[in-house]
């Protein structure tokens, strides 16, 4: 073994119990572990591990404290310490218990279709665009930001969410502006105000959700630009070490803001951080996690397994929620991951899917009570090739089609399937 900071190198014949592994000797790309990190259980991960690699590398820091005791001497690393020493989060103590937060009570219901909120949701997507313009201009100048211009264009969307999330929705799915880190910032802050609406979690935390969402990257506008987009499938080892550094640089940032919310800060601090303590800069455990923090973690992975690379497509949503629930157990909140699973449906807003008949259709909104029925906008014919007109369908209401048969969703599909562009069919 060799020693780095707190990361050791490992072989994999000498792994241990409670370890944590953080990363490989080649890409995670093309082994089982779509969200990278993994704490050694039982002899089947090192036997699983085996087939792929020959060294490992080990955070002590997130390894269990058994662990941590046998590697006393190794320092903690530079990033952990840093941050720990500039702030302290709630690690003291419990924060609101994650029961608390799923017993909210307050419900709300659509006031008017998802078409008829796409014109005010694009136009608050457009403004929170330009928002993002001014506060990557601050920071390259090193000066602040105006956080109270932040919070109206997230009240904006949080107004939206609430009267019909499904436009919303929409939008973060096949809207985009050009701007990667932009677009992803938006899809955050969109994603955690449905997920937050879902709960019932009262108007003005809402608005604290969504502002920790917009912000919760910011850091990553101080890396090397040929990083800031990048995704943990595709680091490098050195590539990895630094992408965490955007933690650091996103709470300096915000902190630096007289006013902004604790909230917002701990979302930021807290959305790589997870259940079992293996998470980063801090590694809390659990209620020591701030409720929006372990949301924000949800939103986070599910972006990453969805929005592919170039030469790469994400994950199809089903198989992406698929992936949160099995590694719920190596971090997420199983039970949070199952409400965000409820939120946004099997079959996403803006997504493709095939039909039993053969067509091709785009998810429009959610029928809230059957999922599974959602309206839907067929585009393709049996053979894949567009209709001239495409056909706007309810599925709880659709009967069947001209064969006689009971329309029905089949299959998710990747975005971009078949060479179909949804795009343009809807915005």
């Amino acid at each position: 073994m060799t020693a780095s900071n707190s990361t050791i190198e490992v072989t994999v014949e000498n792994l241990q119990l409670g370890m944590y592994v953080s990363d490989l000797d080649r890409p995670w790309l093309g082994t089982p572990y779509l969200i990278q990190g993994i704490l050694i259980q039982s002899q089947n991960d090192i036997d699983v591990l085996k087939r792929y690699c020959t060294r490992v590398y080990v955070d002590i820091d997130r390894s269990e404290s058994c662990i941590a005791r046998q590697h006393a001497s190794h320092a903690t690393s530079g990033i952990s310490q840093d941050i720990a020493n500039r702030r302290k989060p709630q690690q003291l103590h419990e924060t609101e218990s994650l029961g608390t937060l799923l017993q909210r009570v307050t419900t709300y219901s659509d006031i008017c279709t998802a078409e008829q909120e796409i014109p005010a949701a694009t136009k608050a997507y457009n403004i929170a665009s330009t928002l993002l313009v001014d506060i990557n201009s601050n920071i390259k100048r090193n000066t602040k930001f105006d956080i109270r211009a932040a919070k109206e264009v997230v009240d904006t969307l949080c107004e939206s969410i609430i009267r019909n999330p499904d436009a919303g929705l929409l939008l973060a799915q096949l809207k985009t502006t050009g701007k990667e880190l932009y677009d992803s910032a938006i899809k955050t802050s969109v994603h955690l105000l449905a997920f937050g609406r879902h709960l019932g979690l009262p108007r003005k935390e809402l608005s604290l959700l969504g502002l920790g969402g917009l912000l919760m990257d910011i850091g990553k506008q101080r890396l090397p630009k040929e990083i800031q987009t990048k995704r943990s499938l595709f680091l490098k080892l050195n590539e990895r070490k630094l992408m965490k550094e955007h933690i650091f640089y996103g709470v300096e940032i915000v902190t630096q803001l007289s006013d902004a919310p604790e909230e917002v800060v701990q979302v930021v601090l807290q959305h790589h951080e997870r259940e079992n303590g293996s998470g980063y800069p801090n590694g809390l455990h659990a209620n020591q996690l701030h409720p929006y923090g372990r949301m924000a973690a949800i939103v986070d992975c599910y972006e990453e397994l969805i929005w592919g690379q170039p030469g790469m497509p994400g994950l199809r949503p089903f198989h992406a929620l698929k992936e949160l629930r099995d590694n719920a157990q190596n971090g997420l909140s199983y039970a949070l991951v199952e409400q965000f699973a409820h939120c946004i449906g099997m079959f996403p807003i803006g997504s493709l899917v095939e039909l039993n008949s053969g067509e091709i259709a785009i998810v429009l909104a959610h029928n809230r009570t059957q999922r599974f029925l959602p309206r839907i906008m067929i585009i393709c014919d049996a053979k894949k090739k567009p209709y001239d007109a495409p056909l706007t369908l309810d599925l709880r209401l659709a009967g069947t089609n001209s064969a006689g048969v009971q329309y029905a969703i089949v299959n998710d599909l990747s975005q971009g399937a078949h060479g179909i562009d949804a795009k343009k069919y809807y915005l």
